[in-house]
């Protein structure tokens, strides 16, 4: 048996204002953990966010991840999807020449890096350089109020399969 989080649809508009505001909360402490730890505009730790998540794609799409890519192991370069600054104009809103000038900045600062098959990618290794354990203690406690409100009112619930 598994356990599975499943959402009630139904139960969305009744509980509008306690779905917005968990899920808006977390979205700002997420914000704040991460620009207070790295330093970053809300605009850079945007398209940084944008960047680590389409990296990430190709492994997290799989059935099932290999367990050495769970923690903060270096990926392998092909499991690695760059981006480009038109994609991340795109999946941010963004304009594009906003995100033109930030990523070369954050390339000047060494958090991104050119990739040789086009676009970008954060450099190798960086989960093993930044302090992350902080921030993903303090995402992940946020993540469990948001949820355990929006259990308590039904639009979420925990299932055995």
């Amino acid at each position: 048996m598994t356990m599975r989080v499943v959402t009630h649809p139904d139960q969305f508009m009744p509980n509008w204002r306690i779905i917005m505001f968990s899920m808006g909360k977390l979205l700002l402490s997420m914000q704040d953990s991460m620009a207070r730890r790295s330093g970053m505009t809300p605009n850079e730790l945007l398209i940084y966010v944008t960047v680590n998540v389409a990296n990430t794609q190709k492994l997290m799409r799989e059935r099932s991840i290999p367990r050495e890519f769970f923690a903060t192991s270096v990926l392998p370069r092909e499991w690695v999807v760059p981006i480009s600054r038109n994609a991340i104009a795109s999946a941010t809103g963004l304009p594009r020449e906003t995100v033109r000038r930030q990523v070369g900045k954050m390339i000047e600062q060494g958090l991104l890096v050119e990739d040789p098959r086009g676009g970008v990618t954060p450099p190798v290794g960086v989960l093993q350089n930044l302090a992350v354990a902080s921030i993903v203690e303090t995402l992940v406690s946020e993540f469990a109020r948001a949820a355990d409100a929006m259990m308590r009112v039904g639009v979420l619930e925990a299932k055995l399969e």
